[in-house]
């Protein structure tokens, strides 16, 4: 079994001891690479599905931007139309509120769009069973 390796670090936000732990990565694989070895045992030309698969993102796209949740291959990731958008309770330097927080007052101006993933329960817990951990630093 492959080892993901790890390294531990201290948050200094919180003061002493709070720490945690970073994965390491190897790099980064980009479109091509995956496509060459997942096409490695077939015989499915590397080329044939990086265009299949690039007509799929293309309606994953479109259908995400109508507002649909998607799958990203079988059972394994979701993407998803996002919003950070929040409206709290206006306080003065005391903390007391001088103004409350209200639907009719809320609108989207300074929002963000954002696109939201999952990954699902099924290969999360997958993965939890597969993965093995090594740390790395001193």
């Amino acid at each position: 079994m492959a080892k993901v390796k790890y390294v531990l670090k201290e948050n200094s936000k919180f003061g002493s001891h709070s720490i945690y732990a970073v994965p390491v990565t190897n790099g980064t694989l980009d479109f091509a690479d995956i496509c060459e070895e997942a096409c490695e045992k077939t015989s499915i030309e590397p080329s044939l599905l990086r265009a299949a698969v690039t007509e799929y993102m293309r309606a994953v796209k479109r259908n995400v931007l109508k507002g649909f949740r998607c799958a990203v291959g079988e059972q394994f990731i979701y993407v998803y139309p996002n919003i950070e958008a929040s409206l709290k309770d206006k306080k003065d330097e005391q903390g007391n509120i001088i103004e409350v927080a209200k639907f009719e007052k809320f609108t989207l101006a300074g929002a963000k769009s954002r696109l939201g993933a999952t990954v699902s329960k099924k290969y999360s817990a997958q993965f939890a069973a597969d993965v093995s951990w090594q740390r790395v630093d001193a």
